[in-house]
């Protein structure tokens, strides 16, 4: 924050890796739906995930996950393969 604070734009600190991704966080908000409106979006593929609140419910730790993609570079399948892997990782977590 000290360094790159004041910068503000989606990526701040200059010279990001190849291999980089936008990762969000409202840690004060729970959400069913989340959309970033990006100028010329259509031109963006990069993924943008975006994670909201922990809360329970029925007696589930639950944390809502936005992923939004550009069907050009991502389809279906490949995210749900994602949002599976990261689930099975999450259920590890107590193990």
């Amino acid at each position: 924050m000290r360094l790159y604070g004041d910068k503000g734009g989606m990526m701040p600190k200059p010279n990001p890796p190849e291999n980089t991704f936008p990762v969000s966080m409202l840690p004060w908000a729970t959400f069913e739906g989340f959309n970033l409106n990006l100028q010329n979006g259509y031109r963006y593929l990069l993924p943008i995930f975006t994670l909201g609140r922990v809360f329970t419910e029925n007696g589930r730790r639950l944390m809502p996950l936005a992923a939004q993609v550009h069907h050009g570079v991502c389809d279906g399948f490949h995210l749900c393969r994602f949002v599976r892997e990261v689930q099975e990782l999450l259920d590890t977590l107590g193990e």
